[in-house]
Formats: structure tokens, C-alpha cells, sequence
């Protein structure tokens, strides 16, 4: 018996994308299901059964599991190791307790009591003094908590973490942030003290791979070239829901292999996967796609330290020529949307957010490319054309690497598409497609001119305005290797009359602390608008994400069970219960 998942880049945007998402497949060879054993103090049966998933990460072997550090960090790995602190439930739109045991907010305190059955691997209980060391990390690199939180402290008892904040604040931001998917509970003390006397750059550093200890549904077993292989930890909290004895992470790159391994039988589960129409449609009865929704998307990513690219008017220029209508087209239509203005907010949450000011924003031409717009922006900024190709003062071509992530199947179209308008225009753009490892590395050390990133952080937090503005500034994905500058910025005025000068980062960061929701509403826009213009980065398409189970060996929860509603449900589902080997 096995049972098969997957792991991709999606988990870095707050499981918010994974149109990139990869798989494996295992031979099927030594995980009969005859074999079982006690499954710890509680005694329930557990067989000897393979959940066999995948990452796109990078070589396991080159990888390590420090959640704040995110360069070689596997996401999927963490995200199965660390319980996190809540959960935010699509299907119900309510926030789901996990390893916390409530939050309470009132006036300028949040209290967080954790699980008193909440434990590392060790058995020891994981206390208000692991939080409060990771949240005290968590300052230093510069974390999204930081924006509302003074101080953090113990509480009543050694369960109970206490966040002194800087004023009364937005209680759904607080909450957004501590469900964050990505946001998991893993300051073990043993490890991490060391650093709070140590700069930001140590703990940014620190690749942890040995004496690693989680408190989630599973433990660190070992890593090579081929996988991360991971064991049910009798520890948790909710070890009698999970009844298969050992977890496979694959090191996998290809979104055709999974879409063969659903096809054929080898893949039981894919976290998220991009499935075109002619593909879903060839899938066998037993596979089940769930759709979720992502907040997330394919755009382009500019370096602004660059001489070229880190011109507004360069930027205009590549905005007013790609045609977002046919990248979503090409791209996948039954999953793609294109946004119809350029901004820091999900396609479906503009006209709401932006209210009576939606007009004034540039839509750059979602579905037409502006040519004699670009035209002008770019003989403004001191390039011409010659023998059809934009040139610089020097004689230059205006272009360069293209970065992209190769085995992204969506994606690679996606590229092709925007590469071929570009170059139609008269850039000079040649495609690098890079594996995930060397991908989010060239970001992170500012080695590229332009390329494809996600533009939304993801999930549930990225309806709320405040997250996705601000990580677009920020980007901590790539340690903010885009190179956007703090400070003051200056902007068309949003009525067309004169400029505007903002303090973007620091107008974004008081939504935190803002309760008037009407003073909300204002600084969005204001903000929306500087993105609009300037471009941080370029918002192309959102999506619909897909995850997948299959029914035929495992026993998984009904259509209609709100469960399915967490992202993801092969990691959701599992210590709920709802997704169990067949005996």
C-alpha cells in the first residue's frame, strides 16, 4: 500500500500558488499493509503504509529545515515537522484552531494559549518560551508581527504567550498573520537561544540540519539526493488520526510527472498541481480535484538596483506591452484570470477595495498590447530603436536573462508568452529557466535583470490589502532581492493634478494599527496607487489553485466535508482523520 503527495513553490507564498507543484512516484515494493504497529501510548493500529510526496524545492540533500532561513529552506518538509497556530477554512470562511488553544484580542494585548498536549518529538512540551524565542527572532528578520507587536512575553502559566501591541490594532490582520500557512510553530529553544544575542544575518544563516525536533504529525528521519524521508510522530497531539507509518518527500521538478502519476496510479494525493482541461478530462474516476482559492499568480519580478529595469518608465513600458489577457489564455483558462488593473490587490478584490477611485488606476492594457505607449516611455527614459530592437545610448540592447522555474508547466507557457510580446515589441529577452534551488537563489542574490515571480503572497491574508502591498516592498520569499528602496516616493497624483509624495512601506504598515475602517479604505488606495505607478512588481494573472486525492486505496472525506477547505488537504486532512489507508 502506498499513499502519494506532493510538495512544491506554492508553499512559499503562504501555500498560496503552486501552479509549479511536483510529485513521485515509489515501486510499491516493502509497505504491505499486513504489517502494523501500536502507534504509541494510545494503541491504535497503525500499518506499515508510504505516504510518497515530492518537492520542487531543491536536492533535499542541499536543503534544511530553519524556517527563517529561507534561502534552501524546503518549505513542504517544514510545513509537515511544525504544527502551525491556526488555520484559515475556505469552505467556512472561519479561522480553525490548530496548535494554539484559543487567541484572545482586547485593546492592545493578544493572548495566545497554546495546546497543553502540544509537544516536540522529544515528548517535552513546547511552552511560551519557544514562541517567545522564535517571535524574538522574528524581529530581526523583520517579520510581518513586528509591524503591530512592542513586546512579547509569558503570560499566566508556561502555555500562555502574551503580544504587547504598539496601539489597539486590525484584529483580522493579527489574525491573518498568526494562520499564515507558512507561519509554523518551531523556536525550539535548545537551538535557537544562541541567536537572540546574534544579529539578523545568524539566524538568516543558520541552516538546520541536525538535532532537528518538530511537534507536527511528523518527525525528521533523514535526507539524501533523492528524498526526505519523515515518520508519524506518536508525540502529536492528533496521533491517533493518522494510521500510515511513514512520509516520502521526492525530489521532483516536473508537472508532467505528476499529471502521469495521477494518470497512471503511482500518485495518490498531489498537494497542488496545474492540470489543463484535456488533462483533467483523461484523469481516471478515482482522481478528485478540489479547488481552491489562491490569491496568488504569475507576474514579473523586476530588479530595481538595475541599470535598465530600475526605471519607472522602463518598468511602464514592459507593463504596457504584455497583453494579461492572452497570458492567461495561453496559459490556462479554466484556472487563469488576469487582473484587471496593475496593482499590489487580487484581481477579484479591486473594484471593492479601490471603490470610486478604480477608474483613475492604469490598467496598462489587460488585453491589448500599447505600443506607442511603450514607444513613448521608452524614448523618455533615453532608449531608441534600431534594427528593431530598443537600445540604450550605448548601443545596448534592452533586455537580458529572463528567469523563470523550470518544470512549472503553466508557467513555461506563461513565459513564452510574455517573452514572445516582448520581444515582438522590440526587447531583447533570451528565457533562462532555472530549477526551483537555483531559481530563488539568483532572487535572493539580486543576479537577474527581470523574471516570472508569484506577485501575491497567497492564501486568505492576500484578500486582506494590507498583506499583499506590503510584501510586495518586502518580498521576505527572496530576502527583498529585488531591491525595492525604502523611504519616499513621488507619483502622479491620483485626481491627474500635479504629484503626490508617500512613505508607501510606512503608510501600508499603520493599516496594522489602524481600527477606523474608513482610514483603512484611504491608505489601501493611496498605497494601491503608488503601486500602480511605480511598480515594486508586475501583477499579471491570479488563479484558482488544484489539489488532488484519489480514492481507490485511501479513505478521504466527503465532498462536502468543510474540511477539504484548508490548504492543503493532503496536509490538512491526514491529522484530521480524513484521509487514511484502507485497511
Amino acid at each position: 500500500m502506498k499513499l502519494t503527495g506532493v510538495s512544491g513553490a506554492a508553499a512559499l507564498a503562504g501555500c498560496g500558488g503552486g501552479d509549479g507543484g511536483d510529485g513521485g512516484a515509489t515501486d510499491g515494493e516493502g509497505d504491505g499493509d499486513a504489517s502494523t504497529d501500536s502507534g504509541g501510548e494510545s494503541g491504535s493500529q497503525v500499518l506499515n503504509a508510504t505516504l510518497t510526496g515530492a518537492t520542487n524545492e531543491g536536492v533535499p540533500a542541499n536543503m534544511h529545515l530553519n524556517p527563517m532561513a529561507t534561502q534552501n529552506y524546503d518549505y513542504i518538509a517544514g510545513n509537515h515537522l511544525f504544527e502551525r497556530f491556526a488555520a484559515y477554512n475556505f469552505s467556512t470562511q472561519e479561522f480553525e484552531m490548530a496548535g494554539l488553544e484559543s487567541w484572545n484580542i482586547e485593546g492592545q494585548t493578544v493572548t495566545l494559549t497554546l495546546r497543553d498536549d502540544l509537544t516536540w518529538d522529544t515528548g517535552d512540551p513546547v511552552t511560551a518560551g519557544d514562541v517567545i524565542t522564535q517571535f524574538k527572532l522574528m524581529k530581526k528578520t523583520g517579520a510581518t508581527l513586528w509591524d503591530f507587536a512592542d513586546s512579547v512575553e509569558q503570560g499566566e502559566d508556561d502555555k500562555t504567550v502574551v503580544i504587547n501591541l504598539k496601539r489597539p490594532s486590525n484584529p483580522e490582520i493579527i489574525k491573518h498573520t498568526l494562520a499564515n500557512g507558512d507561519l509554523r510553530i518551531h523556536g525550539y529553544q535548545p537551538v535557537f537561544n544562541e541567536f537572540l544575542d546574534k544579529d539578523a544575518a545568524a539566524i538568516q544563516q543558520f541552516q538546520w540540519e541536525e538535532d532537528i525536533h518538530g511537534n507536527g504529525p511528523f518527525s525528521y528521519e533523514g535526507k539524501n539526493d533523492q528524498a526526505w524521508t519523515l515518520s508519524r510522530n506518536s508525540e502529536f497531539y492528533n496521533a491517533d488520526n493518522i494510521n500510515f507509518s511513514t512520509l516520502e518527500l521526492l525530489s521532483r521538478q516536473d508537472n508532467t510527472a505528476l499529471q502521469q502519476g495521477l494518470m497512471g496510479g503511482e500518485l495518490d494525493v498531489v498537494t497542488t498541481l496545474f492540470a489543463p482541461p484535456k488533462i483533467v478530462a483523461n484523469f481516471p474516476d478515482r482522481v478528485e480535484e478540489i479547488p481552491l482559492p489562491a490569491k496568488w499568480g504569475y507576474g514579473v519580478l523586476f530588479n530595481h538596483g538595475d541599470k535598465d529595469f530600475g526605471k519607472r518608465k522602463v518598468r511602464q513600458a514592459v507593463a504596457h506591452v504584455i497583453n494579461r489577457q492572452q497570458v492567461a489564455d495561453n496559459a490556462g483558462p479554466r484556472t487563469k484570470d488576469p487582473a484587471p488593473k496593475v496593482t499590489g490587490i487580487a484581481p477579484a478584490d479591486q473594484e471593492s477595495w479601490l471603490g470610486d477611485a478604480y477608474s483613475n488606476f492604469e490598467s496598462y492594457g489587460m488585453d491589448a498590447t500599447q505600443s506607442e505607449k511603450a514607444a513613448s516611455l521608452l524614448r523618455e527614459a533615453g532608449y531608441s530603436k534600431s534594427g528593431g530592437k530598443w537600445q540604450d545610448s550605448n548601443g545596448n540592447t534592452l533586455g537580458g536573462s529572463y528567469i523563470t522555474p523550470a518544470g512549472w508547466t503553466d508557467w513555461t507557457t506563461a513565459t513564452n508568452t510574455v517573452v514572445d510580446q516582448l520581444n515582438s515589441f522590440g526587447f531583447d529577452f533570451e528565457i533562462n529557466s532555472l530549477p526551483g534551488g537555483d531559481y530563488f537563489s539568483a532572487y535572493i542574490e539580486s543576479n537577474f535583470k527581470m523574471g516570472a515571480l508569484y506577485w501575491l503572497p497567497g492564501g486568505a491574508r492576500s484578500s486582506f490589502p494590507y498583506f499583499p502591498l506590503r510584501w510586495q516592498m518586502k518580498i521576505p520569499d527572496i530576502n527583498g532581492g529585488h531591491n525595492f528602496t525604502e523611504g519616499q516616493k513621488t507619483v502622479p497624483a491620483m485626481d491627474g493634478s500635479g504629484q503626490m509624495t508617500l512613505n508607501p512601506l510606512e503608510e501600508i504598515q499603520s493599516v496594522a494599527t489602524t481600527q477606523d475602517q474608513g482610514q483603512v479604505a484611504e491608505t489601501v488606495q493611496r498605497v494601491a496607487w503608488h503601486h500602480n505607478q511605480n511598480l515594486p512588481v508586475l501583477g499579471l494573472v491570479g488563479k484558482l489553485d488544484q489539489s488532488w486525492l484519489t480514492d481507490a486505496e485511501w479513505d478521504v472525506a466527503s465532498e462536502d466535508d468543510p474540511a477539504r477547505g484548508v490548504k492543503w488537504p493532503s496536509h490538512w486532512l491526514p491529522k484530521q482523520g480524513k484521509l487514511s489507508a484502507k485497511e
